[in-house]
C-alpha cells in the first residue's frame, strides 16, 4: 500500500478515538517502525496532535481546523523570520 493511503488509513483510525503507537500498529497490521514514520510525517503537516493518556501512554488524535490553522500560521511565521534573517545579513 502507498504511503498516501497508510496515512489516510492513520486519520481515518484515528477519528474514531486517539490511539497510541502500539494500538495503531496492531489495527492496521503494521510494525511500530512503519506507524511511527506515518506519524512523525502527519505531525509535522500538523494533521495529528498527541496527548499523555491516564496510563501514561502517548496517545494520538485527528488535529481540528483551528489548530491545522494554528500550525499553518506558525509555520509562515517562521518563514518570515527567515527571510527578515536573510536580509540582514545582506
Amino acid at each position: 500500500m502507498s504511503t498516501a493511503k497508510l496515512k489516510k488509513d492513520v486519520l481515518n483510525h484515528l477519528q474514531v478515538k486517539p490511539l497510541s503507537l502500539a494500538e495503531l500498529a496492531a489495527a492496521m497490521g503494521l510494525k511500530e517502525k512503519r506507524v511511527f514514520r506515518l506519524l512523525r510525517s502527519l505531525f509535522a503537516g500538523g494533521e495529528i496532535a498527541s496527548n499523555r493518556g491516564p496510563d501514561g501512554a502517548r496517545k494520538y488524535r485527528t488535529t481540528t481546523e483551528e489548530e491545522k490553522a494554528a500550525t499553518k500560521k506558525a509555520k509562515e511565521g517562521d518563514e518570515e523570520e527567515v527571510d527578515e534573517d536573510e536580509e540582514e545579513d545582506e
